[in-house]
């Protein structure tokens, strides 16, 4: 199957997890479509991180993008609890690293900059999500989704914040 397939010039497209075909703009096809952006801009920075020298945080992003991969992007579920109670240890060590006192910072580096960009997709993914669950009849195990997207944003943060820290 070549890459044009003329499915979506109408508008709607298939869902991926059954085929049913909605619009382009259903809350479900939005969120997939900041879940790829946020994929994207995480591979950014990862590249960033390792041209920087950051291989320990390109590492850790490197990590979120399997777990994108492996059981976000086909909505394979089952693992999410596994996925965020990852993120937490992660959230953990770096907080005792680089405590956190407020939320304004100014980004003055590539890889930091990168991180805070993918922080708000991710954002806007649990928005999307959130909507999509709310109005799509979306029930558990998809809710971890939710608690998923939220840790993920958090950790994204701190690693921009320890970014720019391990740069000064």
């Amino acid at each position: 199957m070549g890459i044009v397939t003329n499915q979506g010039d109408d508008g709607f497209t298939g869902l991926y997890s059954n085929g049913e075909r909605v619009r382009k703009d259903h809350s479900l096809i939005e969120y997939a479509g900041s879940l790829d952006e946020l994929d994207a801009f995480l591979a950014l920075g990862e590249i960033i991180l390792k041209s920087e020298g950051s291989s320990l945080f390109a590492g850790i992003i490197e990590e979120i993008r399997k777990q994108i991969h492996a059981g976000i992007m086909p909505f394979k579920l089952q693992e999410l609890p596994l996925y965020t109670g990852w993120i937490e240890r992660q959230i953990d060590l770096l907080e005792k690293e680089n405590p956190v006192h407020n939320f304004e910072h100014s980004w003055t580096k590539k890889g930091s900059a990168v991180l805070n960009v993918a922080r708000t997709v991710c954002r806007r993914c649990e928005r999307h999500f959130a909507t999509a669950e709310k109005y799509g009849g979306r029930k558990n195990p998809e809710a971890e989704m939710l608690v998923w997207l939220n840790r993920l944003s958090d950790l994204l943060f701190l690693l921009a914040v320890s970014e720019e820290q391990r740069l000064r």
